[in-house]
């Protein structure tokens, strides 16, 4: 979760389809400062809350709690417009800082979610009372998309590609709900698309412990790791 960003790859970690959540009271949990990891939504559908959590009231696209709203990103020029400007954000502040950012990649993240929900996804996480998104309006995002192995056939492994908090939540209470939030609502995308399992990739060179740490709470474990060599 991005209080920054979690770059894409620092270890991977996986959740099996099979494997129980297990997310603990969320409270005195905050946002890791750098966070990324990530993927998307492809469909309006609810999303699920903790274990143990009474449900709020829902509506069809979206579920809210503690004030905040999470739903797939729509067709329009200003869930566009706050995506990219959080994607730039978020970009700033991984290992890779370095590389331009390239808007018209962003842009083709954006529309491969919009066109074809069934296997990427991108959810935003928005203050409930946001009822047109202004360009910094989102609290966070996350993209994440379903294929098979590239040497296997007949499973679906979801990956989340990154999963950014805004700068302005890093370090607090409303960032952790927020990053729990969206790591609640990407395991159930991949649920609801028949994926076997759910891959997150940490690339975030500073803070990998606290991402680390985060989702061992989040019930994932770790299956390898990530290198890398500056050439």
């Amino acid at each position: 979760m991005n209080g920054g960003m979690w770059p894409v790859n620092t270890g991977h970690i996986e959740m099996r389809k099979s494997g129980a959540m297990k997310v603990r009271d969320d409270r005195g949990l905050s946002a890791p400062e750098g966070c990324v990891t990530g993927d998307y939504v492809g469909s309006q559908r609810l999303i699920p809350q903790a274990q143990g959590v009474a449900p709020k009231q829902t509506t069809s696209s979206a579920r809210r709690q503690h004030g905040i709203q999470v739903r797939l990103a729509k067709a329009s020029e200003a869930d566009y417009r706050a995506g990219v400007y959080l994607a730039r954000e978020a970009h700033l502040n991984t290992i890779f800082r370095d590389i331009p950012f390239s808007e018209a990649k962003a842009k083709k993240i954006f529309d491969k979610a919009i066109e074809n929900p069934d296997r990427f996804g991108l959810i935003y996480a928005a203050r409930e009372a946001d009822v047109s998104l202004a360009e910094d309006g989102l609290l966070g995002f996350a993209s994440v998309q379903a294929g098979e192995h590239f040497l296997g056939t007949g499973t679906l492994i979801a990956t989340v590609q990154t999963l950014n908090i805004s700068q302005k939540l890093s370090g607090t209470l409303l960032g952790g709900k927020v990053a729990l939030r969206l790591v609640q609502a990407v395991r159930h995308w991949a649920k609801t698309r028949g994926c076997a399992h759910l891959m997150v990739h940490v690339t975030n060179g500073e803070n990998a412990k606290d991402a680390d740490r985060f989702f061992r709470r989040c019930g994932m474990v770790p299956v390898g790791g990530n290198y890398g060599l500056s050439l």
